[in-house]
């Protein structure tokens, strides 16, 4: 099934709307809202540094808006590698995760504003 038909929950990837986060390999920000924020946080060297500006954006009381009229191609590994495979590469995302974790406790334990309190946490398939 090609891409673009694909919709996915809600047709959530065929319509704008607000989201928490995106990746960072796709975010395109005014220069002077990345000022703001300071930028991209270096202790996210590869993971989750996307998601945490995304966050800080929030935070500032601006919105991370996804827009279905981009077409992105993003090849994950292909530059880098997967963690799975590199012991050092590894213990660095798990130490990004635990960071990130950390500092964004309350959206782990608060939830996606933009979710809905419905939805399970503990599924990729927005069971309830």
């Amino acid at each position: 099934m090609p891409f673009a038909k694909r919709k996915g929950y809600l047709a959530r990837a065929v319509r704008p709307g607000n989201f928490s986060a995106v990746t960072g390999t796709c975010q395109m920000v005014r220069r002077n809202v990345f000022e703001r924020v300071g930028g991209y946080n270096e202790e996210f060297a590869v993971g989750f540094n996307g998601a945490d500006f995304c966050l800080r954006v929030w935070e500032a009381s601006y919105r991370t808006i996804f827009t279905p009229y981009a077409e992105l191609y993003h090849y994950e590994f292909t530059s880098r590698g997967r963690e799975e495979a590199n012991e050092e590469k590894l213990r660095r995302w798990k130490r990004e995760q635990a960071l990130f974790i950390q500092r964004w406790a309350e959206f782990f334990l608060d939830g996606d504003s933009w979710l809905g309190p419905n939805p399970s946490s503990d599924s990729e398939y927005f069971s309830l």
